[in-house]
Order: structure tokens, then sequence, then C-alpha cells
């Protein structure tokens, strides 16, 4: 007597014909938990936090400092990598994408209501560009000659790359004073626009002369204002060039105006320069050669000093650090923290590390070039996977200065087709690719090949994918008939492929609580945070054929109707916080449910902001019965308890719809009832 069980739920596998499908493996799995074999609902997101910001969230990040938690929300895609300094109180992260480089805190990222960050500073240090003028005076003894440089430090410490060196001075080796002058103050973080001309024959420039470009590179963005004649200057724009001979600047822009008179500039990014000084170094000859020793530290608005220390002292003195220390290139982006406190970035065609545990550091010589653009980079170990228009790379180790010797490149073109659909794991670094997703590790592998085809691969849009880990497993959206997907690869599983009917727009996985977040409708959620309200899942088996045709005429579904007490109170607690949630927006007006209110096109005709009660009970469980392509049987199930299939029919091709929010261990369908006890 015939009869089948279905148990160990899976997944998707769009490549195989529905007929084909092993006996576990589903045609439709939509808002299903299969990782454990059960037929299981996804928890419901949990609302954290709704970031002041008018388009919608690409990418977040949380704060958290003395038990405080804030949100940190962009409408771009934004890298942010926390500060692998010690003693990190400030809660110091760094931040590619937004513009150039920039570094905060959680002060200045925080301060006021938002949008956050708030505040934050270009990254790195501008370096003085003028060299000391030295004269030696007074003193006796032996003529001796030196020459002297300076940088500026940060309040945070951090030091920029020398000035030129100032000319050869002598002077007597005791007791001469040697007067320094000249030297820079701090560059400004903002001043005044002096002329304003639309470039020909390069239409969409405009050049635009500074009181001072000191501390400006091109790709660093400048807020214009009060610009009276050309006032389509008024307005933030990056630097197209600058040239230091003649303070100008270049901007894309077109417009046919005439510039009048009178404009300010100001740094979105400036320079961390309240409270910074200077530190003078000299040259002392030693065993080891001619070296920059420390002299002193005084103000960085002093433009002068009177060295009179003796040689001896300075002897004593730090040896210059910072020689090579320039700021990372303004059109960086991909920052992330590699083993050993090293940052790295990318541009171009080129992978940039720091000086280690000094993200503000970025010495040219530790650059490293491919012979294709790079996408985004990653890092699994000691291991940065490049990711390009091409062939992926991996450079691995732990010091800057050599890197493992340099590249190694794949001999695979697997090319990301999204950077912001690459995810690293502590086994490789996942993306997508044409032939499908690519995990790049100890053993590199395209690890969906048995989940699609091409075509099957392409209809997704990879080239929209988001992604991010949690649990070591890959959970990526992209952008189709607004709707979802997740994969979920483990390297201990089979990779398994589910449909989440969510419009999220970033999602996020936090190294610190290992939680999963994503964003939707411009809020942030915790991914299934909300363990008292549970997705309707929809799950559709494989097409199981028989010969002879048959008629089913029993079926049983073991499922688990009770709900747990966690489940109980999150679902009394989901329900009182969207019923105060709702009483807030209708003392106050808000509910937008008027035709003439601002909301109007955001919501149904009809609707309002009102946000829907989630279920107290989580007791939903629907059976359907499919034979022939035509449905048979529909059933609401409320127990374990078998029950009668119709009659009157035989197929040869039967199909079985769950759908619900009760957990599911298995379903067997048999001839007769007595044939469900052999199943």
């Amino acid at each position: 007597m015939a009869a089948f069980r279905i148990a160990g739920f899976s997944g998707l596998v769009p490549r195989l014909a529905k007929q084909l499908l092993a006996p576990n493996q589903a045609q439709v799995a939509t808002n299903c938990n299969l990782t454990s074999g059960d037929l299981r609902p996804r928890n419901g997101t949990k609302h954290v936090f709704s970031p002041v910001i008018e388009s919608d969230i690409q990418s977040m990040f949380r704060m958290e400092k003395g038990g405080n938690e804030k949100w940190l929300a962009w409408d771009k895609d934004v890298d942010v990598a926390r500060s692998p300094i010690a003693g990190n109180t400030e809660r110091r992260f760094y931040y590619t994408g937004d513009g150039e480089p920039r570094v905060s805190d959680y002060d200045t990222a925080t301060t006021g209501l938002g949008p956050y960050p708030s505040g934050c500073f270009v990254l790195g240090v501008s370096p003085p560009v003028t060299k000391p003028t030295v004269v030696a005076s007074g003193g006796s003894g032996v003529s001796v000659t030196r020459s002297y440089v300076y940088t500026f430090v940060t309040p945070w410490g951090e030091e920029s790359a020398p000035s030129p060196a100032s000319t050869l001075a002598t002077g007597n080796e005791t007791g001469a004073t040697w007067a320094l002058s000249g030297l820079d103050t701090a560059p400004p973080n903002s001043g005044t626009v002096t002329d304003a001309i639309k470039d020909t024959p390069s239409a969409g420039y405009v050049t635009v002369t500074l009181n001072s470009v000191f501390g400006l590179r091109a790709y660093e963005e400048v807020t214009f204002a009060s610009v009276a004649g050309m006032t389509d200057l008024n307005g933030k724009f990056p630097l197209a060039s600058v040239n230091a001979a003649t303070n100008e600047v270049t901007i894309i822009l077109s417009t046919a105006q005439t510039y009048t008179s009178g404009g300010t500039w100001t740094r979105v990014a400036p320079h961390n320069t309240s409270g910074m000084n200077k530190r003078i170094y000299r040259t002392l000859t030693t065993s080891s050669g001619t070296e920059y020793h420390y002299v002193v530290t005084i103000s960085a608005i002093t433009t002068s000093y009177s060295d009179t220390a003796t040689d001896e002292t300075v002897a004593l003195g730090e040896v210059l650090p910072s020689t090579t220390w320039l700021m990372p290139p303004a059109n960086m982006k991909g920052i992330i923290i590699m083993a050993n406190g090293i940052a790295c970035g990318f541009f171009g065609n080129e992978v940039c590390f720091s000086e280690p545990f000094k993200p503000y550091a970025w010495p040219v010589a530790y650059r490293q070039t491919y012979d294709q653009d790079i996408v985004a980079i990653g890092v699994t170990g000691t291991t940065l996977v490049g990711m390009t228009q091409g062939n992926p790379f991996t450079i691995t180790g732990v010091e800057p200065v050599t890197m493992g010797g340099g590249m190694e490149k794949l001999g695979v073109a697997w090319p990301c087709m999204a950077k912001r659909g690459v995810a690293s794991f502590a086994f490789g670094v996942g993306y997508p690719a044409p032939q499908g997703l690519v995990i790049i590790g100890a053993q590199s592998d395209i690890v969906t090949k048995d989940l699609f085809t091409l075509k099957e691969w392409g209809d997704l849009n990879p080239d929209t994918f988001i992604a991010a880990t949690a649990d070591n497993r890959y959970y990526g959206g992209y952008s189709a008939d607004d709707s979802n997907l997740m994969f979920v690869i483990d390297k201990a599983e089979n990779a398994s492929f589910i449909k989440i009917n969510q419009g999220v727009t970033a999602i996020w996985a936090d190294p610190w609580t290992g939680k999963l977040y994503v964003a939707i409708d411009k809020k942030i959620y915790e991914w299934e945070g909300d363990p008292g309200t549970k997705l309707s899942y929809e799950w559709k088996s494989k097409r199981f054929l028989t010969a002879p045709p048959l008629n089913y005429g029993a079926a049983k579904i073991d499922a688990d109707f009770d709900m747990t007490e966690a489940e109980r109170s999150g679902a009394s607690s989901s329900q009182a916080a969207i019923i105060a949630a709702n009483q807030a927006l209708m003392a106050s007006g808000e509910i937008n449910d008027g035709l003439a209110d601002p909301a109007l096109g955001e919501y149904e005709i009809g609707g309002d902001a009102l946000a829907s009660l989630p279920p107290l009970s989580i007791d939903s469980l629907q059976f359907q019965l499919w034979a022939n392509g035509s449905l048979k049987f529909t059933r609401q199930v409320t127990s374990t308890r078998a029950f009668r299939l119709p009659g009157g029919y035989k197929s040869d091709n039967i199909e079985v719809v769950l759908s619900g929010n009760v957990k599911v261990n298995g379903v067997v369908l048999a001839e007769t009832m007595d044939g469900l006890k052999g199943a």
C-alpha cells in the first residue's frame, strides 16, 4: 500500500525540475527557517532605531558607550571599521564611502538629534608644506651643520609626515641659538571664495579661487555658501582638482551663471585641529647615521621657536617615526581592519595598507597594484581577498612592508558583480559572480553550482546583492519583484536557498554581538529579534510521481501547536509595544489617514501609519493537496490527528503545500488511514 513521508525539510534547488527534487526539497520556500531540518517560521523583526534620514538606508553601524546605544545610518554604500588601538574607550571608528576617508568617535558622531554621524574628521593628518627657516647665532666651539623638520600632531596623538627639510644651517656647537621661523599653522577648515569662473572649453567644470587650499585634496568634499551671482555654486561638492600654486580648485558643475562676489568654503570633514601641536626634529649624527631626533613640542599656532638644546639631550629624543606616514588617498574606499591592526582599503587597481595600529598613517610604499580594477576587498584570517572585474586575488601576511611577498592571482575569472554583496567568513570571503556565489578561502569554489544554472542565477539580479554573515552563514538580499532571497551557507551543510518577502535595503552583522540587523522602510530592525511574532511561511513540496495513478486518502502532520513561555511573553510584549506606538501616533495626530495628509502616496487608500497588531497565538497551519496541477483539498490543521483526503480521482503526481506559523516536523500521506501507520 503506497505511502510516503516528508521530513528533514530543505529549501529550493531552482536548477532541478520539480519532479527531480529530493523528497525533502521544495518548489516554494518563503519565510522558512530550515536550518534544523524542521519546517519553522522565522521570528519577526524587532524595531531598534528610526534614523533621521530621508532616503532608504543602505549602510548602518551600531555605536555603544557606557551602556548607551546610538545608530549611524547612510543612504549610500559606506564601510565602517572599529579602531584597533588599545584602550579605545572613545569608541573611535573609521569609515569610507561618504566622501573622503573619515574618522570619528562616539561623542563626536552622536552629538545632537541626528542624523548620525553628526560629526567627524578627515582620516589622516595633513603634513606641513613650508620648510622652516633656520638661523644660528652665538655660542662657541666648532661649527656644526643642522637641518630641521616639523610635524603636526592631533589631540588624538596622530602624527603627520614631516615638513620639507630646512636649508642646511651652520652654527657653533656649544651655546648657540638656532632660531626657527616660518612654520605653518594648522591647515584651515574654512575660508573665503575670491573668484569663480566657468572653465572653457571644459564645459561642466567651474574653477573656484580660494584664499587658501592648504590641506585640501582632490575628491575631498567642500560646502560653498553665500556666493553671489553664481548661486549654483552654493552647496556641497567633491573637489575634482586642487592647484596649490594658484589657490584654485575645480568642481564638476554646469551653470550659465556669472560670479559676482563673496562666498565662503567649509570642509565637510574638517582636520582635527583644535588643540593641535607641532613636533620639531633636527638632524643628529649617530652610529646609525644621520637621523632626525625629537627636540620639542609646541602649539600648532606657534610659527617660530628658538632651539638651544644640546646634542646630548637631543640624542635621547625619539627618532622621527612618521617620515612616510601620509594620509590615505582621498578616493580610497572599502576600509577594513586586518590582523596585527593593519587597516586596508582600495582605489582603482591599488590596495593600500596602513602602519600597524595606526589607521591614520598610509605609506605609499605599502601599496600593491593589480592588473584589473578592484571592486571590493574582504578579510579572512590573515588573508586579504580582492574581488575585481575579472580574476580575484589574495594577499596574506601580518606585516604591511612585505604582506606575503605580494598578490597571488587566482587562475579563474570570477568577477565580483556587487560590492555590497561581499561578506567575510572564518573560512573565506563570499561574493556574487556571474557563475554563482563564490567563496574564496582555503578551498575556493562556486558554492551555488548545485542550486542554480547560469540562467537561473542571472534571474536573481546578482548585481543588486546586499549581504552579511551571521553564525558563519551568508545572508543575501536582492532586488526583484519587491522580494528578497536568503542564502544559508555553512561548510558543514549543503547550501540551501529560501525567499523572504520583506523589502530589505541593507543588511549588517554586528561583530560585537553576532546579531544581524536589516533596514526596512528607513528603519533598523534586529533580524528575527522578536520571538513573539512569527512570519507566515509557505513551503511547497516536490512533485511526487506514482505509477500507476493513485488516490491518497489520508494524511497526518507531526506539528507543534504549543507556544513556549518565551513565545507567549514575546507575543504579549510585541502587542503592547505596537499598541503604545499607535497610541502615540494618534495622540500626536500623525497617523496620516487623510487624503490631504503629507504622506499621500506612501500608504494605500484607506491606509495609515498605524502598525498592525501581531497575533497573540501561534497556531496557524494550512495543508493543501495538489494533484495533476489542480488544488484538490485545503484544510486548517489544529492538531496532530490524522485526517481524510477526498476520493473520486486518481493521479500520478502529487504536491503538498504547507503554510502558517507552526513548527512542522513531518508530513505523511497514504492511501488509507491504516497505511499511515507504516509510513
